[in-house]
């Protein structure tokens, strides 16, 4: 895509508020979408990309969810920087299946922080699970938003950008203690996250802030020590967690 395309296009997000993921995922869908064409984009009609939107369903093979996404990019670029808002109306979305999510009863949460024995990996299970807040919202806490004395969860600029409050359960605060006295007290790393990585596995540098893979990869390992075998490990709230 054209350098003055890109940056109409980054203006156009940037004036709406979009997030950075959400930026970075509908740039990345128009540049994949024109190196499929060949093309510039102002040549392109509704029809060639209905002909993308079926090479990432038979050719590629993505999953429904997956192609919307695609496609949200796309769409947005000609309804906002083209003005073609009728691509929009032209455009189909993929049907998705929906199906109920296999949730953890509270046995098996209480199995997956009993089978870690990491205090931070317990602290992150613990903070999901008790309070039921989103994996980037996790991500985003900081020292402060931790409140003991009205025992919740500050959450800042959560889902639809709006902030909101959950539940501190006493035992996860206890264990949230007992993660900032062995983990944080003593790091020469000061960081204002609540959460912070030991190092980054890539460079070797240590990081301030978790990674989005780094909460999914504490979820996984502590299903499988835990012997659960759902597909999915969800994150939904439990009124009951195991003493440490």
């Amino acid at each position: 895509m054209a350098t003055r395309l890109r940056d109409r296009m980054i203006a156009e997000m940037e004036v709406r508020g979009l997030k950075e993921g959400t930026k970075s995922q509908y740039l990345d869908s128009m540049e994949k979408f024109v190196e499929f064409h060949k093309r510039p984009p102002v040549k392109l009609a509704v029809e060639d990309i209905k002909a993308y939107q079926l090479h990432l369903l038979k050719e590629k093979e993505l999953a429904p969810n997956s192609i919307n996404k695609e496609l949200s990019g796309i769409r947005f670029f000609y309804r906002y920087v083209l003005g073609r808002h009728w691509y929009t109306d032209a455009l189909p979305r993929v049907k998705t299946s929906r199906k109920m999510p296999a949730v953890l009863s509270e046995e098996e949460v209480a199995s997956m922080i009993d089978s870690v024995h990491k205090v931070m990996w317990k602290a992150v299970i613990m903070t999901l699970y008790s309070s039921g807040i989103r994996h980037r919202e996790l991500r985003n806490l900081k020292i402060q938003d931790i409140d003991s004395k009205r025992m919740c969860i500050h959450i800042r600029d959560g889902k639809g950008g709006k902030d909101r409050q959950a539940l501190l359960s006493p035992i996860t605060l206890k264990c949230l203690r007992t993660y900032w006295r062995l983990c944080r007290v003593h790091n020469p790393v000061k960081s204002d996250w609540l959460f912070m990585p030991t190092k980054n596995s890539h460079s070797g540098e240590l990081k301030k802030k978790f990674s989005h893979t780094a909460i999914g990869y504490i979820l996984r390992k502590a299903g499988q020590l835990a012997g659960i075998k759902k597909k999915s490990i969800r994150t939904y709230s439990v009124t009951r967690l195991p003493s440490i």
